[in-house]
């Protein structure tokens, strides 16, 4: 199933699903099963020296499994979804059929559906719009588009590089009225974990606090000492803790934080996969072992076929 057959072009077996669902370790798990390549799908996974706020996979799993779309930048460097597709192609030129795991929407439906055109970057509009203060970009946001700015949720009002992108497509003429982005291509039925809203809330309650027992803060630590771009600056997990060594706020105070985006983060993720997606569900709570949700993934993908991509 996951070998390549010679008439196909670049596929893959997609997992998705919302952040602490358990995707990453169920997808390892297959890969080394099925002796194929992991794809992340991931937008903070890229960046290198920010391991343990991202529950990236560890050292030891990567020397078992191949991953692409993992380290590909410095976190003071510039990041577009171009240069991930570009980066993470050589993945599906292997004789294996790779699996993409991860709950960052844009890059799914960029490489399930593909961009009809990707504007060049405008780096002189970013540098300058980088330059702004959050305020600065509020307000400058809610000028040029009242409507999209209140309907943008209070994380992402929070959120430099989330208004920059707004920004952006302003300056590219963009309508927000419509996708005009994407080509017409019909969307693919795709394999996601679907968690109960009270399981899936103790699990991020119970990731945050291992990641402050892992060593966030000491990496934090690390990462402060470099010129940080917006979107690292303003991480989950990370800005917390930035928080903490800036003693704004007792370690308490970030962890209750970093719970509550984290949480905010896993509904937008499952309204984008609702909205975006064909998704066929699979109820974790029914299977008791990683053995049997393996067996119920490899059907369920075994039924859809492995989903074409366009890069």
């Amino acid at each position: 199933m996951f070998k390549k057959t010679e008439q196909q072009n670049a596929s893959a077996f997609f997992l998705v699903g919302p952040t602490a669902s358990g995707k990453s370790s169920i997808a390892h798990y297959l890969a080394e099963e099925h002796a194929c390549a992991v794809v992340s799908a991931d937008s903070m996974n890229l960046y290198k020296g920010m391991d343990i706020g991202t529950a990236k996979p560890l050292k030891k799993e990567r020397k078992i499994v191949t991953y692409f779309g993992i380290d590909l930048v410095d976190p003071s460097e510039k990041f577009s979804v171009a240069r991930y597709l570009e980066a993470v192609k050589p993945a599906f030129k292997s004789s294996s059929i790779p699996i993409v795991c991860g709950g960052t929407g844009l890059y799914v439906k960029c490489l399930t559906q593909g961009f009809a055109s990707v504007p060049p970057e405008d780096c002189a509009l970013r540098s300058k719009l980088e330059d702004l203060s959050l305020d600065e970009l509020q307000k400058k946001v809610n000028a040029c588009c009242p409507r999209v700015f209140s309907e943008l949720t209070v994380d992402d009002k929070q959120n430099p590089r989330r208004l920059i992108r707004v920004l952006e497509k302003v300056s590219a003429g963009r309508d927000f009225s419509k996708q005009t982005t994407w080509k017409e291509n019909p969307k693919p039925l795709l394999v996601g974990l679907h968690v109960e809203r009270k399981v899936l809330h103790q699990r991020i309650a119970a990731r945050v606090e291992r990641m402050y027992l892992e060593g966030l803060l000491d990496e934090a630590e690390n990462l402060l000492k470099l010129n940080l771009s917006s979107t690292a600056l303003q991480a989950i997990g990370y800005a917390e803790a930035f928080r903490v060594l800036q003693n704004k706020c007792t370690l308490d105070e970030a962890k209750e934080r970093t719970i509550i985006r984290t949480r905010q983060l896993a509904k937008r993720q499952m309204t984008w996969f609702r909205n975006q997606l064909r998704v066929e569900w699979i109820d974790t709570a029914q299977y008791s072992t990683q053995h049997a949700l393996a067996e119920a993934i490899t059907q369920a993908w075994k039924k859809c076929g492995p989903t074409p991509v366009m890069i």
